[in-house]
């Protein structure tokens, strides 16, 4: 009988599948094998024969040697969600593993080049979040856009200021309307992680789940991962994010300053100085306590009724942000000669359309399979004979 493949590994065959959006039923039934089979693999008791290995490689995309890789990466302690219901579970399964995929990538990158230090201050968070007032949120945020030189007005761009401040960002599918956006502060990781939904291309929200993520990153550094599970406590946390986010975007003293009046169609004027949402604006004329809650209950109302709930005036006038560390990087490499893209996919043991959509690279940027070579012309010289008919 045949033996299997000892080097194979398990919780590599777990990663793909999750990644790939498989139930361990489907993969079984497209690889020709039983659902308890799978089970084995995925916890190494049984290793597949090789040409049950090729089959699970072609019909998860990709190479075998994926399979045989050990994972270096460390995953995550815990992962700020906006929700974590049920409903959620298998598409944060999904996300989480092609996240540890780009983990892998970032750890390639560092290898050849320094990404910006964190650069996120010491701000006197209290390590107990419970203890937190929206008083101490905006000094805090306050603080923070002190330190990093951002003066009093509106943010230019969300991604570039955590790139350039050390936070690696990442923009993906996530494939669920509840998955906006999540955030990772795990402390064996040097630089901290935010990563946004690419499923709504809203250059508005984004920067709102950029900074609410933010939020997480500076006020819950010592949140651990029970806490999360704590319907009542999580619900906290994500208020103070939101808080925080308003904070950040919108500063109370240089805002406040631009408010004419409190109706929509002024927060529709200044949505595009501020680069916030009239949702956001009118959310944090609340919490500024510039409006009182019968006037932000009929702002509410209002806005609902001229369908800006769903989409605001002006969310298709800009494109959302994306980050450049990680693009930059592969770039890079390939620019300056040390990798080329067929070793690029060899090392990090993934197909060039799987590298490209993680890093937000073009698509086919690293197909060198379909580009044919190119001929020159040799330059002239006296010892070349000119052809003549």
């Amino acid at each position: 009988m045949a033996s299997g493949v000892d080097s194979f590994l398990g919780e590599r065959l777990s990663q793909a599948r999750k990644a790939r959006g498989l139930m361990s039923i489907s993969l079984a039934e497209l690889a020709d094998v039983s659902q308890a089979t799978i089970s084995l693999y995925e916890k190494g008791t049984q290793k597949p024969r090789q040409e049950t290995l090729d089959r699970l490689a072609v019909v998860l995309k990709l190479p075998v040697s994926y399979f045989i890789t050990q994972i270096e990466v460390d995953t995550p302690e815990r992962l700020f969600y906006r929700s974590m219901s049920a409903a959620t579970k298998a598409s944060r399964e999904r996300a989480e593993s092609k996240y540890e995929w780009y983990l892998e990538i970032v750890d390639y990158l560092l290898h050849f080049f320094d990404f910006p230090e964190p650069n996120i201050p010491d701000l006197d968070v209290p390590s107990d979040f419970r203890s937190l007032d929206n008083k101490t949120i905006d000094s805090i945020a306050e603080r923070l856009r002190q330190f990093w030189l951002l003066g009093e007005g509106p943010i230019v761009n969300m991604v570039r200021t955590l790139e350039s401040n050390g936070i690696v960002v990442w923009r993906t599918a996530l494939g669920a309307k509840t998955l906006d956006a999540f955030s990772d502060i795990t402390k064996s990781r040097k630089h901290p992680v935010v990563v946004l939904s690419s499923d709504k291309e809203n250059y508005f929200r984004s920067r709102a789940d950029a900074a609410h993520e933010l939020g997480h990153l500076i006020l819950h550094s010592t949140v651990d991962k029970k806490t999360l599970s704590t319907t009542s406590e999580f619900k906290l946390l994500e208020n103070q994010a939101n808080y925080f986010a308003g904070s950040f975007l919108l500063p109370a003293a240089s805002y406040e300053k631009d408010l004419s009046s409190y109706t929509l169609e002024t927060y529709r004027a200044l949505k595009p100085k501020w680069n916030t949402s009239i949702a956001m604006q009118v959310m944090r004329s609340k919490q500024l306590n510039l409006i009182d809650e019968n006037q932000a209950k009929r702002l509410w109302i209002n806005l609902s009724r001229r369908g800006w709930k769903k989409r605001e005036p002006l969310d298709d006038s800009i494109s959302a942000e994306f980050p450049s560390l990680v693009p930059d990087g592969i770039k890079m490499l390939i620019d300056e000669g040390v990798k080329t893209p067929e070793q690029i996919q060899l090392d990090l043991n993934k197909y060039y359309s799987d590298i490209e959509i993680l890093c937000n690279l073009k698509e086919g940027f690293l197909n060198t399979k379909d580009i044919a070579p190119k001929v020159k012309l040799k330059k002239r010289n006296d010892n070349i004979t000119p052809f003549r008919r």
